[in-house]
């Protein structure tokens, strides 16, 4: 009985470091969704979002923001943005 209670707490603080990994990230790909958005809105206003579809989206779990391929290119984007200097993206985003 012992054993699979460390075992169900190994998987549930497991879980919790893999998501705490993806919130610099996630904040990175939404900060940059919604400059893409405003970048958008200048120079193409009629392909740019509302800004409630925006809100709307950026409330979704990181989970169901990952199924879109855009997201997922800005994530790639924040990736490589980590790589070149962790120290100024883990401050950025933290």
């Amino acid at each position: 009985m012992d054993k699979i209670l460390i075992i169900i707490l190994v998987f549930t603080f497991g879980g919790c470091v893999s998501n705490s990994n993806d919130v610099p990230l996630e904040k990175c790909a939404d900060s940059m969704f919604i400059l893409t958005n405003e970048l958008m809105a200048e120079r193409l206003p009629g392909e740019a979002q509302p800004e409630a579809a925006i809100k709307e989206f950026l409330t979704q779990s990181y989970d169901v923001k990952t199924e879109y391929d855009y997201y997922n290119a800005l994530i790639k984007i924040c990736e490589d943005q980590k790589e070149k200097d962790p120290e100024k993206f883990k401050e950025d985003y933290k």
